[in-house]
Protein backbone atom coordinates (compact mmCIF):
# COMPACT_ATOMS: atom_id res chain seq x y z
CA UNK A 1 0.00 0.00 0.00
CA UNK A 2 2.49 2.67 1.03
CA UNK A 3 4.85 1.78 -2.50
CA UNK A 4 1.16 2.61 -4.45
CA UNK A 5 1.32 5.65 -2.58
CA UNK A 6 4.63 6.62 -3.30
CA UNK A 7 4.00 5.61 -7.16
CA UNK A 8 0.92 7.58 -7.47
CA UNK A 9 2.81 10.89 -5.77
CA UNK A 10 5.43 10.36 -8.47
CA UNK A 11 3.35 10.09 -11.15
CA UNK A 12 0.76 13.11 -10.12
CA UNK A 13 3.62 15.36 -9.70
CA UNK A 14 6.00 14.56 -12.35
CA UNK A 15 7.40 18.01 -12.67
CA UNK A 16 8.89 18.53 -9.24
CA UNK A 17 11.02 15.40 -10.00
CA UNK A 18 12.38 16.43 -13.32
CA UNK A 19 16.19 17.88 -13.35
CA UNK A 20 16.91 20.57 -15.73
CA UNK A 21 20.45 20.90 -17.52
CA UNK A 22 21.40 24.34 -18.02
CA UNK A 23 24.01 26.08 -19.74
CA UNK A 24 25.39 29.62 -18.90
CA UNK A 25 26.99 31.50 -21.99
CA UNK A 26 29.22 34.73 -21.45
CA UNK A 27 31.53 37.21 -22.91
CA UNK A 28 35.10 35.61 -23.66
CA UNK A 29 37.29 35.02 -20.64
CA UNK A 30 34.40 36.58 -18.96
CA UNK A 31 35.19 36.23 -15.22
CA UNK A 32 33.19 38.94 -14.06
CA UNK A 33 29.77 38.36 -15.87
CA UNK A 34 29.98 34.86 -14.78
CA UNK A 35 30.82 35.39 -11.11
CA UNK A 36 27.53 37.81 -10.98
CA UNK A 37 25.67 34.81 -11.78
CA UNK A 38 27.58 32.11 -10.07
CA UNK A 39 25.63 32.35 -7.08
CA UNK A 40 22.28 31.69 -8.65
CA UNK A 41 23.83 29.11 -10.84
CA UNK A 42 24.78 27.38 -7.08
CA UNK A 43 21.25 28.16 -5.91
CA UNK A 44 19.84 25.67 -8.58
CA UNK A 45 22.29 23.44 -8.09
CA UNK A 46 20.72 22.66 -4.64
CA UNK A 47 17.01 21.91 -6.78
CA UNK A 48 19.24 19.25 -8.48
CA UNK A 49 19.48 21.11 -11.72
CA UNK A 50 22.55 20.78 -13.82
CA UNK A 51 24.51 24.04 -14.54
CA UNK A 52 27.70 24.58 -17.26
CA UNK A 53 29.44 27.45 -18.01
CA UNK A 54 30.46 27.92 -21.48
CA UNK A 55 33.44 30.74 -22.75
CA UNK A 56 36.11 31.23 -24.90
CA UNK A 57 39.24 30.92 -22.66
CA UNK A 58 42.67 32.78 -23.63
CA UNK A 59 44.38 31.74 -20.44
CA UNK A 60 42.89 29.59 -17.03
CA UNK A 61 40.90 30.67 -14.99
CA UNK A 62 39.30 30.00 -12.17
CA UNK A 63 36.70 27.37 -10.65
CA UNK A 64 33.45 28.61 -10.91
CA UNK A 65 32.06 25.77 -8.99
CA UNK A 66 29.80 24.34 -12.00
CA UNK A 67 30.43 22.17 -15.10
CA UNK A 68 32.81 23.84 -17.56
CA UNK A 69 32.16 24.01 -21.49
CA UNK A 70 35.39 25.61 -22.18
CA UNK A 71 36.61 26.81 -25.95
CA UNK A 72 40.18 26.91 -25.11
CA UNK A 73 41.33 29.84 -27.66
CA UNK A 74 45.03 30.38 -26.28
CA UNK A 75 47.40 31.10 -28.95
CA UNK A 76 45.37 33.79 -30.29
CA UNK A 77 44.99 37.89 -29.05
CA UNK A 78 42.15 38.55 -27.02
CA UNK A 79 40.79 41.50 -28.21
CA UNK A 80 39.05 42.74 -25.34
CA UNK A 81 42.97 43.52 -23.14
CA UNK A 82 44.26 46.24 -25.03
CA UNK A 83 46.00 49.46 -24.32
CA UNK A 84 43.58 51.34 -26.11
CA UNK A 85 40.75 50.43 -24.14
CA UNK A 86 42.91 50.90 -20.73
CA UNK A 87 43.42 54.86 -22.69
CA UNK A 88 39.36 54.72 -22.45
CA UNK A 89 39.16 53.93 -19.14
CA UNK A 90 41.81 56.09 -17.56
CA UNK A 91 41.74 59.47 -19.69
CA UNK A 92 38.22 59.56 -21.69
CA UNK A 93 34.25 59.36 -21.19
CA UNK A 94 32.58 56.20 -21.80
CA UNK A 95 29.51 56.86 -23.52
CA UNK A 96 27.03 54.73 -25.46
CA UNK A 97 28.84 54.83 -28.20
CA UNK A 98 31.78 53.14 -26.63
CA UNK A 99 29.43 50.04 -26.36
CA UNK A 100 29.45 48.77 -30.19
CA UNK A 101 33.59 48.42 -29.23
CA UNK A 102 32.91 45.21 -26.99
CA UNK A 103 30.06 44.18 -28.92
CA UNK A 104 32.27 44.13 -32.39
CA UNK A 105 35.59 42.57 -29.92
CA UNK A 106 33.14 39.96 -28.94
CA UNK A 107 31.96 39.49 -32.81
CA UNK A 108 35.40 39.10 -34.04
CA UNK A 109 36.41 36.55 -31.26
CA UNK A 110 32.99 34.68 -32.52
CA UNK A 111 34.34 34.52 -36.25
CA UNK A 112 37.87 33.25 -35.22
CA UNK A 113 35.93 30.43 -32.47
CA UNK A 114 33.44 29.52 -36.02
CA UNK A 115 36.54 29.42 -37.88
CA UNK A 116 39.11 27.42 -35.61
CA UNK A 117 36.99 25.78 -33.36
CA UNK A 118 33.73 25.17 -35.31
CA UNK A 119 32.99 21.20 -33.81
CA UNK A 120 34.12 21.89 -30.61
CA UNK A 121 31.59 24.91 -30.49
CA UNK A 122 28.78 22.20 -31.90
CA UNK A 123 29.45 19.78 -29.40
CA UNK A 124 28.90 21.73 -26.36
CA UNK A 125 26.24 23.67 -28.47
CA UNK A 126 24.26 20.44 -29.49
CA UNK A 127 24.38 18.56 -25.71
CA UNK A 128 20.62 17.92 -24.79
CA UNK A 129 20.65 21.34 -22.58
CA UNK A 130 17.04 22.51 -21.35
CA UNK A 131 17.73 26.48 -21.33
CA UNK A 132 20.32 28.62 -22.14
CA UNK A 133 21.17 31.56 -20.27
CA UNK A 134 23.04 34.29 -22.24
CA UNK A 135 25.14 37.37 -20.88
CA UNK A 136 23.38 40.07 -22.47
CA UNK A 137 26.62 41.33 -23.35
CA UNK A 138 29.21 40.43 -25.92
CA UNK A 139 28.28 36.78 -26.39
CA UNK A 140 27.60 36.21 -30.21
CA UNK A 141 28.36 32.79 -29.94
CA UNK A 142 26.01 32.26 -26.79
CA UNK A 143 22.99 33.49 -28.29
CA UNK A 144 23.83 31.23 -32.01
CA UNK A 145 23.92 28.42 -29.81
CA UNK A 146 19.97 28.82 -28.55
CA UNK A 147 18.75 30.10 -32.03
CA UNK A 148 20.52 26.89 -34.02
CA UNK A 149 19.24 24.55 -31.57
CA UNK A 150 15.68 26.43 -31.58
CA UNK A 151 15.92 25.85 -27.65
CA UNK A 152 14.56 28.55 -25.37
CA UNK A 153 16.64 31.35 -23.77
CA UNK A 154 16.78 33.91 -20.86
CA UNK A 155 18.92 37.03 -20.88
CA UNK A 156 21.33 37.51 -17.58
CA UNK A 157 22.41 40.91 -16.91
CA UNK A 158 25.21 41.06 -14.82
CA UNK A 159 23.81 44.78 -13.80
CA UNK A 160 20.46 46.23 -14.63
CA UNK A 161 18.66 45.52 -17.92
CA UNK A 162 20.37 47.92 -20.43
CA UNK A 163 18.79 50.59 -21.66
CA UNK A 164 18.55 49.16 -25.40
CA UNK A 165 17.64 45.47 -24.04
CA UNK A 166 14.61 46.86 -21.90
CA UNK A 167 13.41 48.60 -25.12
CA UNK A 168 13.68 45.27 -27.07
CA UNK A 169 11.46 43.42 -24.22
CA UNK A 170 8.69 46.53 -23.76
CA UNK A 171 9.63 47.09 -20.12
CA UNK A 172 8.17 50.86 -20.95
CA UNK A 173 10.24 52.52 -18.77
CA UNK A 174 10.22 55.73 -18.62
CA UNK A 175 13.73 56.27 -19.98
CA UNK A 176 13.48 60.53 -19.61
CA UNK A 177 13.41 59.70 -15.45
CA UNK A 178 15.71 57.06 -15.25
CA UNK A 179 19.37 57.58 -14.48
CA UNK A 180 21.11 56.93 -17.44
CA UNK A 181 23.12 53.91 -17.97
CA UNK A 182 25.92 56.14 -19.44
CA UNK A 183 25.86 58.56 -16.80
CA UNK A 184 28.12 61.41 -17.49
CA UNK A 185 31.09 62.49 -15.06
CA UNK A 186 29.53 66.23 -15.45
CA UNK A 187 26.47 64.98 -14.44
CA UNK A 188 27.18 63.22 -10.67
CA UNK A 189 24.50 65.33 -9.05
CA UNK A 190 21.90 64.12 -11.71
CA UNK A 191 18.46 64.50 -10.71
CA UNK A 192 15.06 64.28 -12.89
CA UNK A 193 13.90 67.66 -11.78
CA UNK A 194 16.33 69.29 -14.43
CA UNK A 195 15.27 69.77 -17.74
CA UNK A 196 19.00 69.15 -19.16
CA UNK A 197 19.46 66.22 -17.37
CA UNK A 198 16.44 64.37 -18.47
CA UNK A 199 17.72 65.74 -22.19
CA UNK A 200 20.59 63.77 -21.63
CA UNK A 201 18.97 60.39 -20.09
CA UNK A 202 16.87 60.61 -23.41
CA UNK A 203 19.80 60.83 -25.53
CA UNK A 204 21.69 57.97 -23.71
CA UNK A 205 18.31 55.79 -24.18
CA UNK A 206 17.94 56.20 -27.63
CA UNK A 207 21.48 56.30 -28.53
CA UNK A 208 21.98 53.03 -26.53
CA UNK A 209 19.39 51.29 -28.37
CA UNK A 210 20.81 52.56 -31.73
CA UNK A 211 24.60 51.62 -30.87
CA UNK A 212 22.84 48.19 -29.29
CA UNK A 213 20.63 47.46 -32.07
CA UNK A 214 22.18 48.67 -35.15
CA UNK A 215 26.07 48.99 -35.36
CA UNK A 216 26.55 45.80 -32.70
CA UNK A 217 23.50 44.04 -34.53
CA UNK A 218 25.59 44.64 -37.63
CA UNK A 219 28.36 43.18 -36.25
CA UNK A 220 27.05 39.92 -34.76
CA UNK A 221 25.38 39.39 -38.03
CA UNK A 222 28.73 39.20 -40.11
CA UNK A 223 30.18 36.99 -37.20
CA UNK A 224 27.43 34.33 -37.05
CA UNK A 225 26.99 34.63 -40.78
CA UNK A 226 28.48 30.81 -41.39
CA UNK A 227 25.88 29.42 -39.05
CA UNK A 228 22.76 31.85 -39.33
CA UNK A 229 22.60 32.69 -42.78
CA UNK A 230 20.30 35.10 -44.34
CA UNK A 231 18.40 36.74 -42.97
CA UNK A 232 20.98 36.46 -40.73
CA UNK A 233 20.72 36.87 -36.98
CA UNK A 234 18.50 39.19 -34.95
CA UNK A 235 20.17 40.66 -31.94
CA UNK A 236 16.72 42.73 -31.33
CA UNK A 237 14.71 39.38 -32.00
CA UNK A 238 16.75 37.45 -29.38
CA UNK A 239 16.15 39.41 -27.26
CA UNK A 240 12.08 39.81 -27.57
CA UNK A 241 11.77 35.80 -27.89
CA UNK A 242 13.51 35.29 -24.13
CA UNK A 243 11.86 33.84 -21.67
CA UNK A 244 13.13 36.02 -19.45
CA UNK A 245 15.46 38.70 -18.16
CA UNK A 246 16.98 38.18 -14.90
CA UNK A 247 19.65 41.09 -13.51
CA UNK A 248 22.03 41.02 -10.52
CA UNK A 249 20.95 44.92 -9.51
CA UNK A 250 19.80 44.63 -5.93
CA UNK A 251 16.15 46.58 -6.30
CA UNK A 252 16.70 48.41 -3.29
CA UNK A 253 19.79 50.06 -4.72
CA UNK A 254 18.12 51.09 -8.10
CA UNK A 255 15.33 53.83 -8.54
CA UNK A 256 11.41 52.75 -8.95
CA UNK A 257 10.84 51.26 -11.85
CA UNK A 258 8.85 49.51 -13.89
CA UNK A 259 8.67 45.84 -13.74
CA UNK A 260 6.64 43.21 -15.70
CA UNK A 261 6.70 39.44 -15.31
CA UNK A 262 9.17 38.48 -16.97
CA UNK A 263 11.81 40.81 -15.53
CA UNK A 264 13.28 39.67 -11.95
CA UNK A 265 16.24 40.91 -9.86
CA UNK A 266 17.84 38.25 -7.68
CA UNK A 267 20.45 40.46 -7.25
CA UNK A 268 19.53 41.88 -3.37
CA UNK A 269 21.61 38.88 -1.36
CA UNK A 270 24.73 39.19 0.76
CA UNK A 271 27.23 36.52 0.80
CA UNK A 272 28.14 34.84 3.72
CA UNK A 273 31.91 34.94 4.88
CA UNK A 274 33.52 31.64 4.69
CA UNK A 275 37.22 32.54 5.93
CA UNK A 276 38.82 34.66 8.14
CA UNK A 277 41.91 36.67 6.94
CA UNK A 278 45.49 34.77 6.50
CA UNK A 279 47.59 35.58 9.66
CA UNK A 280 49.39 37.64 7.51
CA UNK A 281 46.79 39.88 6.51
CA UNK A 282 45.05 39.75 9.97
CA UNK A 283 48.85 41.06 11.25
CA UNK A 284 48.77 44.02 8.53
CA UNK A 285 45.25 45.21 9.05
CA UNK A 286 45.22 45.04 12.98
CA UNK A 287 48.35 46.90 13.68
CA UNK A 288 47.65 48.40 16.93
CA UNK A 289 48.93 51.91 15.88
CA UNK A 290 46.59 52.13 12.78
CA UNK A 291 43.20 54.06 13.02
CA UNK A 292 42.19 51.84 10.65
CA UNK A 293 42.32 50.24 7.31
CA UNK A 294 41.82 51.43 3.61
CA UNK A 295 41.40 48.60 0.54
CA UNK A 296 41.83 50.05 -3.02
CA UNK A 297 40.68 47.79 -5.25
CA UNK A 298 39.30 48.16 -9.32
CA UNK A 299 38.41 45.05 -10.36
CA UNK A 300 39.75 42.45 -12.64
CA UNK A 301 40.25 44.03 -15.88
CA UNK A 302 42.04 47.68 -14.35
CA UNK A 303 45.72 47.14 -14.92
CA UNK A 304 47.60 50.12 -13.06
CA UNK A 305 50.62 49.44 -15.20
CA UNK A 306 48.87 50.71 -18.07
CA UNK A 307 47.65 53.76 -15.78
CA UNK A 308 48.78 57.37 -17.32
CA UNK A 309 52.07 58.27 -15.18
CA UNK A 310 50.45 60.83 -13.66
CA UNK A 311 47.27 59.49 -12.35
CA UNK A 312 49.41 56.63 -10.84
CA UNK A 313 51.98 59.04 -8.97
CA UNK A 314 48.85 60.53 -7.60
CA UNK A 315 47.03 57.80 -6.51
CA UNK A 316 51.27 56.77 -5.10
CA UNK A 317 52.03 59.72 -3.34
CA UNK A 318 48.58 60.49 -1.70
CA UNK A 319 48.70 56.89 -0.35
CA UNK A 320 51.78 57.52 0.48
CA UNK A 321 50.81 60.14 3.07
CA UNK A 322 48.16 58.16 4.93
CA UNK A 323 50.47 56.92 7.33
CA UNK A 324 48.12 56.70 10.24
CA UNK A 325 46.11 54.14 7.97
CA UNK A 326 47.07 50.63 6.66
CA UNK A 327 46.13 50.48 3.23
CA UNK A 328 46.19 47.22 0.56
CA UNK A 329 46.19 48.45 -2.83
CA UNK A 330 45.06 45.46 -5.12
CA UNK A 331 47.36 45.83 -8.30
CA UNK A 332 49.62 43.33 -10.78
CA UNK A 333 52.85 43.82 -11.16
CA UNK A 334 56.04 45.09 -9.23
CA UNK A 335 56.25 46.81 -6.04
CA UNK A 336 56.39 50.72 -6.90
CA UNK A 337 59.47 52.06 -5.64
CA UNK A 338 59.13 54.93 -2.55
CA UNK A 339 55.89 53.15 -1.53
CA UNK A 340 55.70 53.69 2.22
CA UNK A 341 55.48 50.31 4.77
CA UNK A 342 52.09 51.40 5.74
CA UNK A 343 50.61 50.06 2.32
CA UNK A 344 50.63 46.40 1.17
CA UNK A 345 50.52 45.54 -2.53
CA UNK A 346 49.04 42.44 -3.62
CA UNK A 347 47.96 41.69 -7.41
CA UNK A 348 45.09 39.28 -5.46
CA UNK A 349 43.53 40.39 -2.41
CA UNK A 350 40.65 38.72 0.08
CA UNK A 351 38.35 41.68 -0.85
CA UNK A 352 35.30 40.27 1.19
CA UNK A 353 37.34 39.15 4.42
CA UNK A 354 39.00 42.85 4.83
CA UNK A 355 35.78 44.76 3.98
CA UNK A 356 34.31 42.38 6.66
CA UNK A 357 36.92 43.35 8.92
CA UNK A 358 35.74 45.81 12.26
CA UNK A 359 39.00 47.50 11.43
CA UNK A 360 38.38 48.42 7.66
CA UNK A 361 37.15 52.20 6.99
CA UNK A 362 37.47 52.74 3.79
CA UNK A 363 37.06 51.37 0.45
CA UNK A 364 37.74 52.89 -3.01
CA UNK A 365 37.31 51.18 -6.08
CA UNK A 366 36.04 51.58 -9.67
CA UNK A 367 31.99 50.97 -8.90
CA UNK A 368 31.52 48.01 -10.68
CA UNK A 369 28.21 46.61 -9.63
CA UNK A 370 29.61 43.33 -7.45
CA UNK A 371 32.08 46.13 -5.68
CA UNK A 372 29.07 48.19 -4.73
CA UNK A 373 26.99 45.38 -3.67
CA UNK A 374 30.24 44.24 -1.56
CA UNK A 375 30.30 47.72 0.00
CA UNK A 376 26.59 47.50 0.69
CA UNK A 377 27.05 44.02 2.66
CA UNK A 378 30.03 45.08 4.70
CA UNK A 379 28.71 48.41 5.72
CA UNK A 380 31.85 49.99 4.42
CA UNK A 381 31.63 53.74 3.89
CA UNK A 382 33.02 53.96 0.34
CA UNK A 383 34.62 56.57 -2.53
CA UNK A 384 34.38 55.68 -6.35
CA UNK A 385 36.29 56.49 -9.15
CA UNK A 386 34.34 55.13 -12.14
CA UNK A 387 36.50 53.91 -14.98
CA UNK A 388 34.05 52.84 -17.81
CA UNK A 389 30.66 51.36 -18.76
CA UNK A 390 27.52 51.77 -15.81
CA UNK A 391 30.37 52.61 -13.31
CA UNK A 392 29.08 56.08 -12.54
CA UNK A 393 25.52 55.38 -12.53
CA UNK A 394 26.43 52.45 -9.59
CA UNK A 395 28.59 54.97 -8.32
CA UNK A 396 25.32 57.55 -8.38
CA UNK A 397 23.55 55.03 -7.15
CA UNK A 398 25.38 54.83 -3.62
CA UNK A 399 26.11 57.97 -3.39
CA UNK A 400 22.67 58.79 -3.58
CA UNK A 401 21.77 55.87 -0.62
CA UNK A 402 24.38 58.18 1.81
CA UNK A 403 27.28 55.96 2.15
CA UNK A 404 29.38 56.75 -0.78
CA UNK A 405 31.35 59.87 -2.35
CA UNK A 406 32.10 60.29 -6.11
CA UNK A 407 35.59 61.44 -7.78
CA UNK A 408 36.09 62.25 -10.99
CA UNK A 409 39.08 60.85 -12.86
CA UNK A 410 39.38 64.13 -14.70
CA UNK A 411 39.81 66.57 -11.84
CA UNK A 412 42.21 63.94 -10.11
CA UNK A 413 44.80 65.96 -8.08
CA UNK A 414 46.85 64.76 -4.59
CA UNK A 415 44.99 67.40 -3.08
CA UNK A 416 41.67 66.18 -4.55
CA UNK A 417 42.18 62.73 -3.68
CA UNK A 418 43.23 63.23 -0.17
CA UNK A 419 40.46 64.94 0.40
CA UNK A 420 37.69 63.11 -0.38
CA UNK A 421 39.54 60.41 1.35
CA UNK A 422 39.69 62.46 4.70
CA UNK A 423 36.20 63.07 4.47
CA UNK A 424 34.75 60.10 4.38
CA UNK A 425 37.01 58.01 7.09
CA UNK A 426 36.88 61.41 9.14
CA UNK A 427 32.68 61.65 8.80
CA UNK A 428 30.86 59.13 10.53
CA UNK A 429 27.50 60.27 8.62
CA UNK A 430 28.96 57.65 5.89
CA UNK A 431 29.37 55.09 8.15
CA UNK A 432 25.90 55.50 10.16
CA UNK A 433 24.15 55.38 6.52
CA UNK A 434 26.35 52.57 5.27
CA UNK A 435 24.78 50.80 8.42
CA UNK A 436 21.22 51.90 7.88
CA UNK A 437 21.13 51.00 4.34
CA UNK A 438 22.55 47.08 5.59
CA UNK A 439 19.60 47.15 7.59
CA UNK A 440 17.05 47.58 5.06
CA UNK A 441 18.85 45.73 2.19
CA UNK A 442 18.08 42.20 2.52
CA UNK A 443 14.77 42.68 4.74
CA UNK A 444 12.37 40.62 1.79
CA UNK A 445 9.48 38.21 2.31
CA UNK A 446 11.43 35.57 0.12
CA UNK A 447 15.17 35.78 -0.06
CA UNK A 448 15.77 36.80 -3.73
CA UNK A 449 18.14 34.15 -4.58
CA UNK A 450 14.63 31.16 -3.65
CA UNK A 451 12.43 33.09 -5.25
CA UNK A 452 14.96 33.68 -8.62
CA UNK A 453 14.70 29.63 -8.31
CA UNK A 454 11.20 29.63 -7.77
CA UNK A 455 11.08 31.32 -10.77
CA UNK A 456 12.92 28.88 -13.08
CA UNK A 457 10.94 26.18 -11.34
CA UNK A 458 8.01 27.86 -13.56
CA UNK A 459 10.66 28.08 -16.29
CA UNK A 460 11.17 24.01 -16.68
CA UNK A 461 7.59 23.34 -15.57
CA UNK A 462 6.48 25.17 -19.05
CA UNK A 463 10.00 23.84 -20.96
CA UNK A 464 11.09 26.58 -20.69
CA UNK A 465 8.87 29.21 -22.02
CA UNK A 466 5.86 31.11 -20.28
CA UNK A 467 2.26 31.19 -22.04
CA UNK A 468 1.75 33.54 -24.25
CA UNK A 469 -0.51 35.66 -22.35
CA UNK A 470 2.56 35.50 -19.46
CA UNK A 471 4.27 38.40 -21.75
CA UNK A 472 3.68 41.92 -22.00
CA UNK A 473 1.44 43.28 -25.21
CA UNK A 474 4.25 45.99 -25.87
CA UNK A 475 6.66 43.05 -27.21
CA UNK A 476 4.52 42.80 -30.72
CA UNK A 477 3.88 46.44 -30.78
CA UNK A 478 5.83 48.75 -32.85
CA UNK A 479 8.27 51.20 -31.72
CA UNK A 480 5.97 54.28 -33.35
CA UNK A 481 2.64 52.40 -30.95
CA UNK A 482 4.67 51.55 -28.41
CA UNK A 483 6.19 54.87 -27.62
CA UNK A 484 3.53 56.68 -28.09
CA UNK A 485 5.09 58.49 -31.33
CA UNK A 486 2.07 57.68 -33.53
CA UNK A 487 -0.15 60.27 -31.67
CA UNK A 488 3.03 62.76 -32.30
CA UNK A 489 2.91 62.43 -35.73
CA UNK A 490 -0.93 60.99 -36.92
CA UNK A 491 -2.33 63.82 -34.71
CA UNK A 492 -0.86 67.02 -36.18
CA UNK A 493 -1.36 65.19 -39.93
CA UNK A 494 -4.75 64.74 -39.48
CA UNK A 495 -5.01 68.81 -37.37
CA UNK A 496 -3.22 70.12 -40.43
CA UNK A 497 -5.36 68.58 -43.01
CA UNK A 498 -9.07 69.34 -41.04
CA UNK A 499 -7.43 73.23 -40.59
CA UNK A 500 -6.42 73.15 -44.31
CA UNK A 501 -10.33 72.37 -45.87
Amino acid sequence: MIKTSILYLFLLFPNFCDSAKVLLTVMDQGRSHATSITPLMHRLQKNDHTTALEMATYKPDIDFGMEERFINMSGFENNFISKDFFKIAFEDEFTFVHQAVPFIFGSISCDRILKHQKNRYLEIANENWDLFLSDSLFSPCGYAMAEITGKPHVMMHSSDVESAHGSFKGFSRNYAIMVPNFLPYSMSNFTIEKYWHRVVSTVDWFGSAFITGAVAGFAQKWALRSIIPFPFFSFYDYNRRSSFSFTDMPDPLYPVGARTNDYFSFGTYCTAQKKVLDEDWEQFVSDPKSKGTILVAFGTIIDWRFAPEEKFEIFLNTLNRLTEYRVIWSMKGDRPKGLGEHVKISSWVPQQQILNHKKTVLFLSHGGLKSVKEAVCSATPSLFMPMFAEQMRNAWLAKSKGFARILNKFHLSEQYLENHIREVVEHKSYQIQAEQFLSTFTDQPMPALDEAAFKFERLFKYNGKMPKFFYPKTIDLSYLTALNLDIWVIVPLVLGYIISK
